[in-house]
């Protein structure tokens, strides 16, 4: 059985129910999460009444322990970028920080971050795209390998992809994608150069 981020988080402050507390008894890598989120919590000062966190800070909470939202991805994310496992979970935990994302076109974002040394000439990075948005037509200039870590997109070929599904893109390649899914959709993306100049076919 998988405990969700919010079981945690109820229990943690002591809100949780004994059905709860029981379920993560049983299962030792929720205890230990459990464990270090009392452990953080009791480092707070005395006297503060006990409140659940945003969604933004429970999630930074969670993954400083390991057990962010993407957590699943982080041995994937260390591998695509040549990074340690304790660098790609921090990495990961930005998603939910609101000040990393800069702004490109309307309705897209991105983090940009440098990858390890077997991707050091690499761009490295992190999209996200906004429902209803597409994210340009372009070209790429070298390899191009994609991870999608939230919501769902489709691309120009009526392909769509999901949270977990990679994409790999060979030099000379071109496409776009649209977010067809409620929540943003979030991609890491590596590449060697794109060129958004380059003529959709048809056009």
């Amino acid at each position: 059985m998988t405990i969700d981020d919010d079981t945690l988080a109820s229990c943690a402050l002591g809100l949780g129910t004994a059905a709860d507390q029981a379920a993560i008894d049983a299962d030792p890598s929720a205890t230990a999460q459990l464990r270090a989120l009392r452990d953080l919590l009791a480092e707070l000062p005395r006297g503060l009444t006990a409140e659940r966190p945003s969604q933004a800070v429970w999630a930074r909470l969670l993954s400083s322990v390991g057990g962010g939202r993407f957590d699943r991805f982080v041995a994937r994310f260390a591998a695509m970028y040549d990074l340690a496992i304790e660098r790609a979970g921090e990495l990961l935990g930005w998603v939910d920080q609101p000040a990393r994302w800069l702004p490109a076109v309307p309705g897209v974002s991105l983090i940009h971050f440098r990858g390890g040394p077997a991707v050091a000439t690499a761009d490295c990075g992190m999209l996200r795209v906004a429902p209803g948005t597409s994210f340009p037509w372009h070209a790429h200039k070298g390899e191009e390998l994609s991870l999608f870590i939230a919501g769902r997109g489709r691309d120009h070929d009526g392909v769509i992809y999901a949270a977990g599904d990679e994409l790999l893109q060979a030099p000379g390649s071109a496409h776009d994608f649209t977010t067809i899914s409620d929540d943003d959709l979030i991609v890491c993306v590596r590449y060697d150069g794109v060129d958004f100049t380059a003529q959709r076919p048809g056009s």
